[in-house]
């Protein structure tokens, strides 16, 4: 389908308290005259926090941030409903106004085809100076300065990179953390300097393996892993050809004391992995198992740093990110394919998987998002999903659809801020997706910068449709929102 209606003048004086509200105020509704010229004479017309002005833009004058809109009932199937208002794509570098939410957005780079990664993974730097964008076609990994919009214009080009699993350092500004065979490297992305932080063709424990199954060739986290933040912890699974690539072993690393603390091998029947990953503060070995894999390996798995005991918290293993909630403790938040929810779910040995669909009782999950997944209602839900945690107290919700899917459910074609709060948990809207997904890189998989200043997304507009040529969007974040929203 296309949505190329150019957008005219009274597009962003549309209004409501549905559009922009207090984050008190009322729910979907067309709003008063008045209501629209006041919102209108409020709306800024340059970047919002977190989004840079092109070179040679007037710089714009401070203004209050917008508070956003909120779900009335995540939980529930139906909420309002606030469709696609048509419009085309925008110019690369020019800030606009969300006609529905009246969030402040930028289309980010100019070439399409080049995105962020992932949503579980923070494209920018600490400070987000520098933003790391994977060029689809040709498979390339290239950093650039985030000084000027769009990011890709010419001079803001830092370098490219080959290193795999690519991600920054917490504190360090210039320095990215990634893997290449059996080392885990870092990269200085000014200087081009390359320091191996680890290679376990050295390592006591590790090399003998290796030695032994010369069809090992990597260790890594499966693209969907994390370290702790602090990079102190790493789990990784030892991967190689044989076997129909399937992974072989897992590791657990400490940086700090260079020494291995578990390894593990893995049979035929536990090693259908998703991904491995260590908890944000490095208590937990997880491991996203599928639900057929062999115990103590089946479904989501959290597990001590050696390796010796397994508590499985979830039936399987599904679109997810893992976080801190609003209290600081470690979460995995999650689709639940069994109760059609997005749950919050404790990275704790109480934490009891949900085997049968229900009850959450006694689980100690939190469900979150009700996913309407009713074919047989006009309110449901037809999109897929994808989580971002990077912020801690908060998760990211994104969603995307697939060709000839109609716009139907509250949280199609959506993205949405959630609370990270097991007293509390509500939502709040963010922004529409103009976008139709036929193929992987076409999905939406927002993410939330480490800092919560701004969320960036992929976005085709309906462009080109399974040729994988969408463009990186930008919402920045209203300036104290986490305060704004208490």
């Amino acid at each position: 389908m296309t949505r190329f209606a150019t957008a005219v003048g009274g597009l962003l004086l549309v209004v409501a308290a549905l559009v922009v509200g207090a984050v008190t105020g009322p729910a979907a509704g067309a709003a008063a005259p008045g209501d629209a010229e006041e919102r209108a004479a409020q709306a800024p017309q340059a970047p919002a926090p977190g989004a840079t002005p092109a070179p040679g833009a007037p710089a714009a004058a401070a203004s209050p941030p917008a508070p956003l809109l909120r779900v009335p009932d995540p939980r529930a199937g139906e909420n309002p409903v606030h469709p696609l208002v048509p419009m085309a794509m925008p110019e690369a570098g020019k800030p606009f106004t969300d006609p529905r939410f009246g969030t402040h957005l930028v289309r980010a780079t100019e070439s399409r085809g080049l995105r962020h990664e992932y949503s579980r993974h923070d494209p920018f730097n600490t400070g987000c100076s520098l933003v790391l964008l994977h060029r689809v076609e040709g498979g390339g990994w290239e950093v650039y300065r985030t000084a000027s919009l769009p990011y890709d214009r010419p001079g803001n080009l830092v370098r490219a990179i080959d290193l795999e699993e690519a991600r920054w350092d917490p504190a360090e500004a210039d320095l990215l953390w990634g893997t290449r065979e059996f080392r885990i490297e870092t990269l200085n992305v000014r200087t081009g300097e390359v320091r191996i932080v680890k290679d376990f063709t050295k390592d006591p424990r590790v090399a003998p393996l290796l030695k032994a199954e010369p069809d090992l060739y990597r260790v890594t986290m499966k693209d969907e892993g994390e370290t702790s933040l602090d990079k102190r912890y790493w789990a990784l699974a030892i991967q190689g050809s044989a076997d129909d690539y399937r992974l072989r072993h897992l590791v657990v690393w400490d940086r700090r004391e260079d020494k291995v603390l578990g390894l593990r091998r893995l049979a035929r029947e536990e090693s259908d992995i998703d991904w491995v990953g260590m908890s944000p503060l490095g208590t937990w070995v997880l491991l996203g198992g599928m639900a057929e894999n062999r115990a103590p390996l089946a479904g989501l798995v959290i597990a001590d740093k050696a390796l010796g005991e397994f508590h499985r918290i979830d039936h399987s293993t599904a679109h997810a990110d893992v976080g801190l909630d609003a209290a600081g403790r470690e979460v995995v938040v999650m689709q639940n394919t069994r109760t059609d929810h997005i749950d919050m779910i404790p990275l704790d040995p109480k934490t009891g998987p949900m085997l049968e669909g229900g009850p959450y009782e006694g689980t100690g999950r939190v469900p979150l998002v009700r996913l309407y997944y009713n074919s047989e209602s006009p309110a449901g839900f037809g999109s897929g999903v994808h989580i971002s945690c990077n912020t801690p107290g908060w998760a990211v919700v994104s969603t995307y659809m697939e060709p000839g899917r109609k716009e139907q459910n509250w949280l199609d074609r959506s993205i949405i801020l959630v609370r990270l709060d097991a007293r509390r948990p509500e939502a709040f809207y963010l922004a529409k997706v103009y976008s139709t997904c036929g193929a992987y890189w076409e999905e939406t998989q927002a993410t939330i910068s480490a800092d919560g200043s701004r969320v960036v997304w992929a976005a085709d507009w309906d462009r080109d449709v399974g040729k994988e040529r969408p463009v990186l969007m930008q919402l920045g974040m209203p300036a104290g929102w986490k305060g704004l929203l208490k």
